[in-house]
């Protein structure tokens, strides 16, 4: 059978399963797209009945790569809503930097006692730290560690910015919280990119050292040259017409291009594909009008980077699952501190931070995108990496509304005539993401 009917088929199908879960999931408030990356498992090579196999996703390659940069389009263009002020953006970037750097150094630790090959490789550092009888005690940081780590530190600093939405349109939030829930979601998506790309430009970079000789900086200025030079094509192309089938063909071309240039620069199309989504936003006089023609894409984007994270997905050893909750916990902690800090630091009306980082709890189909890209650059950690970072996605995102429900409460955006019913025959379910994760 041909690989890409058997694929459609295989997507068809998790469409309907999901669609069939979602009726049920929604009336216990207990999953949040959280199914379709179950399907995928089932589907993927570790099920003795997937049809996903390794051959096929491996054929797939191509395809997963635009389906990453459709992703990471939608994060960058997204940016332009997100503008809520300087303030708003600052403390967004900062909390999610918190999350980064912390969570980053944490898990490298993790991953090099996880792994201990990793500690056969050069390392970036080796310091002396003590003298332990006849061991060395040394402060070690081996590349493939910290590429790792830092791959989890900025799938933790994602935040769902669907999520926000979902809960804005389901309350009526006020437009000033509006304004800072969906600037702090599209900053921290942002920077949890950014800090991706730079892992993959600094693995890009030891890789080639024999070769080209380029820098981390060097590697990173290309991508994030090329990703610019990419999305300014679309203004080009477009020009001044307004021609909706004229915007989808550019933007199609721009997704492919940029997918196919972050492949070819071997760092990933989703880093790639996020400049030109925040070229384009900024410089095209259509962003505005491409953000609304692109929301019918966003649902199966998501179901489809879902699928392809559990069919990419390994088992892990048991040791790195007794990992996954304590990462779970140390995010929500880390979050919540960070975003309040950030938020009393930038921000005139500090206490807008109090309780702020109980909202941001998911993490969305950013986290799960994370996760596939690692997996087509790191196939060797991909166990390790893959199950701590959708682990805790799966943790964070199944309590995520809860929480955000919770925290709008708290500041008064829930109102308890919305909350009552208008019929008590006919209650109104609640609201679930399970179509934005």
């Amino acid at each position: 059978m041909s690989t890409t009917v058997l694929f459609v088929g295989v997507v068809v199908f998790a469409f309907v399963a999901g669609r069939f879960i979602d009726r049920f999931a929604a009336k216990l408030l207990l999953f949040s797209g959280m199914e379709y990356l179950a399907l995928g498992i089932l589907l993927g090579p570790i099920s003795p009945i997937g049809p996903l196999n390794e051959e096929t996703l491996a054929a797939l390659d191509l395809f997963v790569s635009t389906v990453l940069g459709v992703v990471g389009f939608l994060v960058g263009l997204g940016a332009r809503r997100g503008r809520g002020g300087t303030e708003f953006t600052l403390a967004g970037l900062a909390s999610a930097a918190g999350v980064v750097v912390s969570v980053g150094l944490l898990t490298t630790g993790a991953l090099q006692v996880l792994d201990p090959r990793l500690l056969t490789a050069d390392p970036l550092i080796a310091e002396p730290v003590q003298v332990s009888g006849d061991h060395l005690i040394s402060f070690w940081l081996s590349p493939d560690g910290l590429w790792g780590g830092l791959t989890i530190g900025a799938a933790a600093a994602a935040c769902s910015a669907s999520l926000m939405d979902v809960a804005i349109d389901r309350f009526n939030v006020s437009p000033k919280r509006t304004r800072l829930l969906r600037t702090m979601a599209s900053s921290a998506q942002l920077l949890a990119t950014f800090a991706f790309g730079m892992a993959m430009a600094g693995h890009r970079a030891e890789e080639a050292t024999a070769g080209l000789g380029l820098t981390l900086t060097e590697w990173s200025v290309i991508t994030v040259a090329a990703g610019c030079f990419t999305g300014l094509l679309f203004s080009v192309f477009l020009g001044r017409e307004d021609d909706p089938m004229r915007m989808l063909v550019a933007t199609i071309g721009v997704v492919v291009f940029a997918a196919g240039v972050g492949s070819g620069l071997g760092v990933s199309p989703l880093f790639v594909n996020v400049i030109a989504g925040l070229t384009v936003a900024f410089t095209s006089p259509h962003a505005n009008r491409l953000h609304r023609a692109l929301d019918p894409v966003r649902f199966p984007t998501t179901v489809l980077v879902l699928l392809l994270a559990g069919a990419t997905w390994i088992p892990a050893s048991l040791a790195v699952w007794a990992v996954v909750p304590v990462y779970a916990i140390c995010r929500v902690l880390l979050r919540r501190l960070f975003t309040r800090v950030a938020v009393s630091t930038f921000v005139n009306e500090g206490s807008l931070g109090v309780g702020l980082g109980r909202g941001m709890m998911g993490q969305g189909v950013l986290a799960a995108g994370i996760a596939v890209a690692f997996s087509q650059r790191f196939p060797d950690l991909t166990p390790t990496v893959g199950t701590i970072i959708l682990g805790g996605l799966v943790i964070s995102d199944v309590l995520a509304m809860r929480a955000l429900r919770r925290y709008l409460a708290d500041v008064g955006e829930i109102q308890v005539a919305n909350q009552a019913p208008a019929k008590p025959s006919s209650p109104e379910p609640e609201p679930t993401e399970s179509h934005h994760p």
